[in-house]
C-alpha cells in the first residue's frame, strides 16, 4: 500500500484527506515542488526548499515548518514505500478557511512514486515544441512562482500533446519568450547560451540553476537576456529543463527545424555534466 506524508504523519494513499475547507482545494491557494531522488536521495534538495520557503513569504502562504522537518518527511516517504529512485511531489497549502489567517494551519502532503523517466529516443533525437496560444502575464503576482494553481499550464500542455509535441514555449503579453508550460528554455547561438532572465517573470527552475551553474564552471558563454520569437527561429539549438526531463533537446518548434534538425552539441555536453552532478550529488559513500 502507497504511503504519503499528510501534515505530521505518513498515512495510506487510500486513506489521505484533507478538509474541504481547504483554501488550496478552494482557491489554488498553494505552492508545490516536483522532486526527483536517486538511490534515496532528493537531488539539489536544499534549491527545493529555498524556493519553496521563499515564495511562502512572496505569497503570505505559512509553511508551519521548518526545513529540516520537512526533509525528514521526505526521507520518511522514501523508506516507507522503499523507493530509492523516485518521482516526489512536496504540496505546501493555505490550510483550511474556516479558520482566522492566524489560528490557520496549512496542509503538507509529499508523496512519492518510481520513476518514470522521458523515453530514451526524445534524447536521441529531440522533440517537438509548439508556440503557446496563450500569455504570460508579468503583472500576475503568482508569476514565476510553483503555485498549485498551474491549470493554465495543464492546457497549454494539453494543447502541445495533442497536436504530437512535447511541450509548448509561452510567451509574455509583450512577446517576450518565457518558459515552457513545465520547463525553462535555452537557446544556442554560435557558442553562447541564452535563457529568459527570471525578472522575466520565469520561474527559477531548480535544473535551469544547474544548467547555469555547470556553464558556468566549463566556461561556457551565459547570457540572462530577453529573448523574442526572432531569437527561437534563429537559434542553432533550443533545449528544455526541469529536474525530471534534466536536459531535454528541441529538434522543431512547429514546422521550423531547429539547428540541423538533430541533437546539438551543446545540448548532449550539458545533458552528460547534469547527469555527472546528479549522480555525484546523489552518491552513497561508504560511511553510510
Amino acid at each position: 500500500m502507497e504511503k504519503v506524508f499528510l501534515n505530521d504523519k505518513l498515512v495510506d494513499a487510500g486513506k489521505a484527506s484533507v478538509p474541504i475547507s481547504d483554501s488550496g482545494l478552494l482557491y489554488g491557494a498553494g505552492l508545490f515542488e516536483t522532486m526527483r531522488s536517486r538511490n534515496g536521495r532528493v537531488f539539489a534538495l536544499n534549491d527545493h526548499l529555498d524556493r519553496l520557503f521563499s515564495s511562502a513569504e512572496t505569497l503570505s502562504i505559512n509553511i508551519g515548518c521548518d526545513k529540516e522537518y520537512i526533509s525528514d518527511a521526505i526521507d520518511k516517504v522514501l523508506r516507507a514505500n522503499n523507493l530509492k529512485d523516485a518521482r516526489l511531489r512536496l504540496t505546501v497549502t493555505g490550510g483550511a478557511m474556516s479558520r482566522g489567517a492566524e489560528e490557520r494551519k496549512s496542509t503538507l502532503l509529499i508523496t512519492a512514486v518510481k520513476l518514470a523517466a522521458y523515453p530514451p529516443e526524445y534524447y536521441r533525437k529531440g522533440v517537438m515544441a509548439l508556440l503557446c496560444p496563450y500569455r504570460q502575464n508579468e503583472n500576475d503576482p503568482t508569476c514565476g512562482h510553483k503555485v498549485t494553481s498551474y491549470f493554465p499550464r495543464m492546457i497549454g500542455l494539453k494543447f502541445a500533446h495533442e497536436k504530437g509535441a512535447a511541450e509548448a514555449l509561452w510567451f509574455t503579453t509583450d512577446n517576450r519568450l518565457a518558459e515552457g508550460c513545465i520547463s525553462n528554455v535555452f537557446l544556442v547561438k554560435g557558442s553562447v547560451l541564452y535563457t529568459p532572465p527570471v525578472s522575466t517573470p520565469v520561474l527559477a527552475g531548480v535544473a535551469r540553476k544547474a544548467v547555469c551553474r555547470i556553464a558556468v564552471d566549463n566556461s561556457i558563454e551565459l547570457v540572462e537576456k530577453d529573448l523574442y520569437i526572432d531569437d527561437v527561429l534563429k537559434a542553432d539549438e533550443i533545449f528544455l529543463t526541469n529536474v525530471i526531463m534534466q536536459v531535454m533537446p528541441v529538434n522543431s518548434v512547429e514546422k521550423h527545424t531547429v539547428g540541423e534538425g538533430k541533437v546539438g552539441p551543446m545540448a548532449k555536453k550539458l545533458k552528460k555534466c547534469f547527469d555527472e552532478m546528479e549522480e555525484r550529488e546523489c552518491r552513497i559513500t561508504n560511511d553510510e
